[in-house]
């Protein structure tokens, strides 16, 4: 499964959707993937040059729910036909899916830039739905450049939550979230216990410039994540198919601790019936 964690274009005009349409087109039918709105995917104006002074966006035009539900590569991966969960018909902002991967169910849902109230209701009633699934968020905006801390208040024009304000009403509600995906800024980790007790691992990766003087944008950095079910553990590598080159400072290149074994935490129900 390949994930977008957002900013898909810089500018959101057509020329740019373009090449992202046909960058993707080059996996549609080899790797699933789920996409997540950014805030330079919305309400671009030439004005103030400046990103998310709306949500008007071409996100839904190039990439349609069609686009996915049409394609027949997501029936084996995710058990049924129609397997992908849009909150509103015929919008590609906010959505959900299932995995089965190495004996376990997972549920994938994405959340548009700065959700707004209605939308994180209908996320926490989608994952209140689904106690046997381990579940992964992903959104655009919600940690920081600093080490550890969540996003708060911030300049752009749309309204919803901040990611304080996600982890506040909607993540750490839920026992079965154990993982966040987020971009917007460079690397960043954050591990929290849920209101249950459960270890929720907050990480951001988003390569568009760079603290590396020899690394340039461009170079097609992103993050491998492996998981090992019988060692417990999450193995996390920062990888460049255009320069064949990991990563392999600390911030780049860790695991972690996640129980898939059996052993420690676990989804309420973790028979896998949850969605088919």
């Amino acid at each position: 499964m390949a994930v977008h964690v957002g900013d898909i274009t810089q500018t959101q005009h057509d020329e740019e959707w373009k090449i992202a349409d046909t960058a993707f087109k080059t996996i549609d039918n080899h790797v699933p993937y789920i996409l997540c709105s950014g805030n330079h995917d919305m309400g671009y104006s030439l004005k103030h040059r400046e990103t998310s002074h709306s949500r008007t966006s071409r996100f839904g035009s190039y990439f349609p729910p069609s686009r996915f539900t049409n394609n027949p590569l997501y029936d084996p991966h995710f058990g049924k036909k129609k397997s992908l969960h849009f909150y509103e018909e015929g919008e590609i902002e906010n959505y959900y899916l299932f995995l089965k991967a190495g004996g376990m169910k997972f549920l994938i849902l994405t959340l548009e830039f700065k959700p707004r109230d209605q939308t994180l209701a209908w996320a926490n009633k989608v994952v209140a739905a689904h106690p046997d699934c381990r579940t992964i968020v992903v959104t655009h905006s919600y940690l920081t450049s600093k080490k550890g801390q969540l996003a708060g208040a911030d300049h752009y024009g749309v309204k919803g939550n901040s990611g304080k304000s996600i982890w506040e009403k909607f993540v750490r509600q839920h026992k079965n979230i154990f993982l966040i995906l987020s971009g917007h800024a460079m690397e960043n980790l954050l591990t929290s216990q849920g209101k249950h007790g459960n270890t929720v691992h907050q990480v951001q990766a988003d390569y568009w410039y760079w603290d590396i003087p020899k690394i340039k944008a461009g170079s097609g950095f992103l993050r491998i994540m492996t998981f090992h079910p019988d060692k417990n553990s999450i193995e996390v590598q920062t990888y460049s198919p255009v320069l064949d080159e990991f990563l392999v400072r600390p911030k780049s290149n860790f695991s972690l601790d996640y129980a898939m074994s059996g052993k420690g935490e676990q989804p309420s129900d973790a028979s896998g019936r949850g969605g088919d």
